[in-house]
């Protein structure tokens, strides 16, 4: 990964500062995923939160969970990147007010999780080693341009390498436990990858449609056209006299995804050779008939299977994380504050 200018190398701070667990079930690849992908805890890098310099603001408790407490300065330091980025240009006070309260909301309940993931680490007495920090490390140095860059990083941050190795360790031991607790719980068969292989590989969207068309604007014009083709008459030459675009009438090709719904419906219902009742598609009125279906070679099974394992991997994973955690908060005392 290039380090970008103007961006912290080893911070998720432009991923929203402390919103840790937010990014390993949402909506685009998480970096969860990319762990489970490539199996290696370097390309978590960017996740490595580095706290940014805490403001001066009168303390209060804003949570409890079990017993431990997040206060709003520990709350207000992780949303900093957030209000940088969502605050920038509001004048509004009442705007203002509002943004930090659905920012401050959003993020407590992050570092709710992560407290819950937190206190499951040192229930189970998951242990990292200096070894696997050593390796987390190096791939660091390998994707943001080496020692001197990381050192470069540290330095602004204000962080000795010590810091940052304990650190490492603290986020690679909940990761250790995520992944410990998840991958038991999925399990994909060979039925779930035939089936996702056929709904993806092996459908519509892998045809190549070969249509005829005649094309007006009048409903009037379309239907007598669409008479004179059910009298007998040639297609070829009933375009010519009616449609507003003859060279339909020769053959077009389409791909499946490049048809209109109406199209798709109406396609569904039809053989080689057979002709459609007019269609309205936005202004225009049609009459298609199909010269021919082509079905593009399909990608072997076996070529395909492991990418398919890992979508559905994937897929599991994002909702077997949301049902783990969902288990941790109705076991736990939560008490919001704020």
């Amino acid at each position: 990964m290039k380090k970008r200018e103007g961006q912290n190398p080893v911070s998720p701070e432009s991923l929203g500062g402390a919103c840790f667990w937010k990014f390993l079930v949402g909506g685009f690849e998480s970096p969860w995923t990319k762990l489970v992908k490539r199996g290696t805890w370097g390309l978590l890098l960017l996740l490595l939160w580095i706290a940014p310099a805490r403001a001066e603001i009168v303390d209060r408790i804003v949570a409890v969970v079990n017993e431990e407490i997040i206060t709003l300065s520990e709350l207000d330091e992780a949303c900093l990147p957030l209000f940088r980025k969502y605050l920038a240009g509001v004048r509004d006070p009442l705007e203002e007010s509002e943004i930090v309260r659905k920012i401050r909301r959003q993020v407590l309940e992050r570092l709710i999780e992560e407290k819950l993931i937190a206190q499951e680490v040192k229930k189970y007495h998951i242990e990292v080693g200096e070894e696997e920090v050593d390796q987390f490390i190096q791939n660091v140095k390998a994707q943001i341009g080496g020692e001197e860059a990381l050192q470069e990083y540290l330095k602004a941050q204000g962080l000795s390498l010590s810091e940052y190795r304990k650190r490492v360790k603290e986020q690679l031991k909940k990761l250790k436990l995520v992944q410990g607790s998840l991958r038991a719980r999925i399990v994909i068969t060979e039925e779930d990858l035939k089936r996702y292989y056929q709904k993806h590989y092996l459908s519509d969207q892998n045809r190549l449609y070969w249509l005829a068309l005649i094309v007006n604007s009048s409903p009037e014009k379309i239907h007598e056209a669409f008479k004179a083709l059910k009298g007998g008459a040639d297609f070829k030459a009933v375009a010519q006299k009616y449609s507003e675009l003859p060279e339909g009438a020769q053959g077009l090709s389409f791909k499946y995804e490049e048809l209109s719904p109406a199209v798709k419906k109406a396609l569904a219902q039809l053989k080689p050779g057979e002709i459609s009742p007019p269609i309205q598609v936005g202004g225009k009125w049609q009459i298609v008939k199909i010269l021919k279906i082509e079905n593009k070679p399909a990608v072997p099974f076996e070529k395909v299977k492991e990418k398919i394992r890992q979508t559905l991997f994937q897929e599991e994973l994002d909702a077997t994380f949301k049902k783990w955690i969902n288990e941790l908060k109705e076991r736990a005392f939560i008490k919001v504050l704020l």
